[in-house]
């Protein structure tokens, strides 16, 4: 059984650690993993296999998995405050530089995996990369991608430069692999498509256990992301707003929580959209929502891969997504729902054409009922960066 290192930051509530909770669970038995997390925190902690072993950085990487509620005391408060601003102004390739000093290295393993990609080389976030390169012996050393690089900040030189010391760069995507190749096509031989696992079971579990009724009467759109200005959420308001009597045969309703809820709280009250628009705010479980909307509505400016979209779909709902790195594929091909152009007169377009006739929503509610959900090619995928 081959041994394998992941580093991640911490296993807070987030798209990259629901991701990797899920792979752990599908490789599960397969290989000996060990999970270095450079804070031990997080929700998803308590939904780890028993099997995997979970350990810390023993240095101050620490602070680059602490969340500012993770930091306990003044000390550790003063210090991830330290870190971030010695970031901020000298750049991260010199932070961890220094924070690795008393990092122990790691042997012994076939595989090290970074699961968290860099960002900007500023920006107090990452280090994943320059861990496994500079801390950890490994015969192979493979690095994901969660992202679209031209657009989340990670395209710099630096970052170019630390990727061309991977064996291999595991995309999301293959809309995620299209964004990196285009600015660094001298690694194309480098990138594989690993797609994201779900934990399809356990989804379904979670919308039965708590069941939402919704009205019949009205076609319920729902969207669930956290409520940054990347999501969108404020301009899908808006072309609700928009829509004149259509607006009687739908309601919105709305589970996150973010920078932008004010915003969107504000927009709601101005276009007197109360009994359109429901702000349901963070769940733990938002999985009956999901599994009685009518429409999973994904009206990003950005996005990577998704994990809602395969979770919209296995509980039967189909999906309207704005055009992202990766939504074509992800949706449109596998005929999970429709993609329009990332523009607001594109999103109002669409939603006109859904509801003024709901036959397109049945059919796709019927394709996804007789559709079989797996981890399969996902899991082929994986086995394949790490045995060949």
């Amino acid at each position: 059984m081959k041994k394998i290192l992941i580093v991640n930051n911490n296993m807070h509530i987030g798209g990259v650690q629901k991701a990797l909770v899920s792979l752990l669970w599908s490789i599960q038995g397969k290989y000996d993993v060990t999970l270095l997390l450079f804070c031990k925190c997080g929700a998803y902690l308590q939904e780890l296999p028993p099997d995997v072993k979970v350990i810390t950085a023993n240095s101050a990487y620490r602070y680059l998995g602490m969340a500012g509620s993770d930091a306990r005391g003044i000390i550790q408060k003063l210090g991830r405050s330290f870190w971030a601003a010695f970031t901020r102004v000298f750049g991260r390739k010199y932070a961890v530089a220094l924070m690795g000093l008393g990092q122990k290295r790691l042997e012994g393993y076939d595989a090290a995996i970074s699961y968290l990609h860099n960002s900007s080389d500023k920006m107090f976030y990452g280090g994943c990369n320059d861990f496994v390169l500079k801390q950890v012996s490994a015969k192979k050393k493979i690095t994901f991608l969660h992202c679209d690089y031209s657009l989340c900040g990670a395209n710099t030189p630096e970052n170019a430069r630390q990727y061309s010391q991977f064996d291999v760069i595991a995309a999301c995507s293959q809309g995620c692999a299209d964004a990196f190749i285009k600015e660094n096509s001298s690694l194309a031989n480098r990138v594989k498509v690993v797609y994201n696992c779900h934990k399809f079971k356990s989804i379904c579990d979670l919308a039965d256990t708590a069941p939402i009724e919704l009205s019949g009467d009205k076609i319920n759109l729902l969207t669930v992301a956290r409520l940054g200005k990347e999501k969108g959420v404020d301009r899908a308001i808006r072309v609700i707003a928009g829509l004149g009597e259509l607006k009687e045969k739908i309601h919105y309703y709305i589970v996150g929580d973010g920078v932008q809820m004010p915003l969107i709280r504000q927009l709601i009250a101005q276009e007197k959209l109360e009994n359109t628009v429901t702000l349901c705010g963070s769940l733990p479980n938002p999985y009956g929502y999901m599994k009685a909307a009518d429409l999973l509505l994904i009206p990003s400016n950005s996005e990577a891969a998704p994990l809602v979209i395969g979770e919209a779909a296995s509980l039967g709902t189909p999906i309207l997504s704005m055009e992202t790195s990766s939504a074509r594929e992800m949706i449109e091909k596998t005929g999970f729902g429709w993609v329009c152009d990332n523009s607001q007169a594109a999103m109002k377009k669409a939603l006109e054409g859904l509801l003024a006739d709901r036959t397109g929503l049945q059919q796709k509610k019927t394709l996804l009922s007789n559709t079989e959900f797996h981890n399969r090619v996902a899991e082929e995928q994986f086995d394949d960066i790490i045995e060949n």
